[in-house]
């Protein structure tokens, strides 16, 4: 009994073995013959789609100081740009600061395009450095065009800061003594306000026809610079200084340099030089910069190049009806009626391409300074000279002063769109349409 015991145990045991043995045997076999796992096998063994041009092209990240620029690049780029503007949607792009994020957009940017010109000032230089970018990497579009001067009146004194400046450089090299230097400034300072009163007798010589001399005269010794008379009485009033000995001589001329640098570095801040950056109000010069852009893109994108010139040849023709229709609109205002009063000086390129004549400024070249109450006097003459029916305001520079003059003078206010697109819903959300509303208004008001 106890054998059969043992080998009915012993037999067990072994079947037992036999039938793991077999059972893991099946496993193995199951595994390495049926469908393979697709975690493992499938990427390999299935063919993958075939990537889509769209999918293909390098999308470049481009930052914009203004937004209209930022529409043109939309426009020229399509798919293969992203765009940012810096200048929010209805912000003065000349007193605009910047950010911190704004600091590190420049930083990651592929292409950053300004407009130039000086209508940034210093606050785009600051950022750039802020950025520690190649500097290489920053276009300005006014580069592809040929830009116009602002009105003779605000060249003066810029001109005049300018050649000072150069004679206080050749003192300082030795190329003059500074006595020389000081006649030479005092020449310079007596030529500007001589060619300066003679532009007072021309203009009281035109208002005779309008029969009110006196009342222009009385505004002639007071008009219209004060800042640069300022500028040049502060210059004599130092030479007067050292001649008599009340100032040393080497004294004398760092103080006027340091006079004349800060005046220079308040108009590079706050507003222009002699060339006039406002240049998108004229659709012909627009195609040039659209034109330059797109090759700027391309010099990034390579790939993407002939897509860009495409696409700017298209927007060139759009640009063109724009310029077309703005001609068969303002052909319902009489030229005798074509007269621009603005806030800020920023439609010279409108008035010179459409046979407009800005006649008056608020603000002159800079946003930032208020203007004089004589010169605000003499703006209410204007109106009432040319009998202005309008004083157009813009909507991104304070319009008191334009509201203030349009009540005194009775004078409609009409706003209009300068250095910002209109934000949703305004009519003027793109650069074709911001043109066209602006367009609008004016031949609305003076038709």
């Amino acid at each position: 009994m106890i054998l059969n015991t043992n080998k009915i145990r012993w037999s067990a045991v072994a079947l037992t073995l036999i039938l793991s043995g077999l059972l893991a045997l099946a496993v193995i076999v199951g595994c390495s013959g049926g469908d393979e796992p697709d975690v493992v096998e499938q990427p390999v063994e299935q063919p993958t789609e075939e990537p889509t041009a769209t999918q293909q092209a390098t999308v470049i990240q481009v930052v914009t100081t203004t937004n209209f620029v930022a529409d043109w690049v939309e426009n020229i780029g399509g798919d293969r740009v992203e765009v940012f503007s810096l200048v929010p949607t209805g912000a003065d792009p000349h007193g605009f600061q910047p950010g911190a994020r704004d600091v590190a957009r420049i930083a990651d940017a592929d292409l950053v395009l300004s407009v130039g010109l000086g209508l940034e000032g210093e606050w785009l230089h600051d950022l750039l450095e802020n950025a520690a970018r190649d500097e290489s990497s920053i276009i300005e579009v006014t580069n592809a065009i040929e830009p116009i001067e602002f009105a003779q009146s605000h060249i003066g004194e810029v001109e005049l800061l300018e050649h000072i400046g150069e004679i206080i450089h050749e003192a300082e090299e030795g190329e003059l003594t500074i006595e020389e230097a000081f006649l030479e400034i005092e020449d310079l300072i007596a030529a500007a306000e001589e060619a300066e009163e003679g532009d007072h007798a021309e203009e009281g010589g035109e208002e005779e026809d309008h029969e009110e001399e006196d009342v222009d005269e009385d505004h002639g010794d007071e008009e219209e610079h004060d800042e640069g008379e300022d500028v040049g009485g502060m210059v004599r009033a130092i030479i007067a200084q050292a001649e008599s000995g009340a100032m040393d001589m080497e004294e004398a001329i760092e103080e006027i340099e340091h006079l004349v640098s800060g005046e220079e570095e308040g108009h590079a801040g706050h507003g222009h030089g002699l060339e006039d950056p406002h240049f998108w109000f004229d659709p012909l010069r627009v195609k040039l910069a659209v034109d330059y852009i797109a090759v700027q893109l391309g010099s990034v994108d390579s790939g993407g190049s002939e897509t860009y010139a495409a696409n700017a040849s298209a927007y060139k023709a759009q640009l063109d009806e724009l310029d077309t229709w703005t001609q068969e609109q303002v052909s319902a205002v009489p030229e005798t009626n074509r007269f621009l009063l603005t806030s800020h000086d920023s439609f010279g390129y409108f008035a010179d391409r459409y046979g407009f004549e800005v006649i008056g400024v608020i603000l002159g070249t800079t946003t930032e300074v208020e203007p004089s109450a004589e010169h605000m006097a003499e703006l209410t003459q204007t109106v009432e000279q040319y009998n202005v029916p309008a004083v157009f305001g813009e909507t991104t520079v304070s319009e008191r002063l334009a509201t203030s003059l349009a009540a005194e003078t009775g004078a409609d206010l009409v706003r209009l769109y300068s250095g910002s697109l209109g934000p949703e819903g305004s009519g003027a959300e793109t650069y074709l349409s911001m043109v066209r509303s602006n367009v609008e208004s004016i031949v609305n008001a003076l038709k």
